[in-house]
């Protein structure tokens, strides 16, 4: 990957619904050049796929939360079955294993505290694999992007 590769994906990160022609004005190429870079860049798995970000308030989910979850059993088939339910359920942005007093974090999405509440209790730890989790409803979102650092 070389600077124009960096370049392009930079201006893929702020909008990725411009024309590779725009794209390729921006940074000096013409659009089949890059054409070729994305298309080499989706195959080497740099770019995993182009999404539409969506505006939380404006789809009525009020409320976001970060959850630690600690488990009650560490067996192959009590975590497999978290996984499973995790990767299902709607609202939960991320689950990530992490180090530390938890076992997981969560970042979920509420319509109001009562479908938190409702999320949490019901759907984490109604199932008898979670032994106890901490909630930390979000004030204030100061920074959040979706763009990663490319090190230019």
């Amino acid at each position: 990957m070389d600077q124009l590769d960096r370049k392009i994906l930079t201006q893929l990160q702020a909008d990725a619904s411009l024309s590779h022609a725009d794209i390729g004005e921006i940074v000096h190429l013409s659009a089949s050049q890059v054409s070729r870079r994305i298309a080499r860049l989706q195959q080497d798995g740099i770019i995993r796929k182009q999404v539409a970000l969506l505006d939380e308030e404006n789809l009525g989910l009020h409320v976001e939360a970060f959850v630690a979850v600690t488990m009650s059993s560490y067996a192959p088939e009590t975590i497999t079955g978290f996984h499973e339910r995790m990767l299902v359920m709607d609202g939960v942005l991320d689950c990530c294993a992490t180090t530390g007093d938890s076992d997981y974090l969560l970042r979920i999405l509420a319509r109001d505290l009562r479908g938190l509440s409702e999320r949490i209790n019901q759907d984490i730890l109604g199932h008898g694999d979670v032994a106890s989790v901490r909630s930390s409803v979000v004030l204030d979102r100061i920074k959040r992007t979706t763009e990663l650092p490319l090190g230019d």
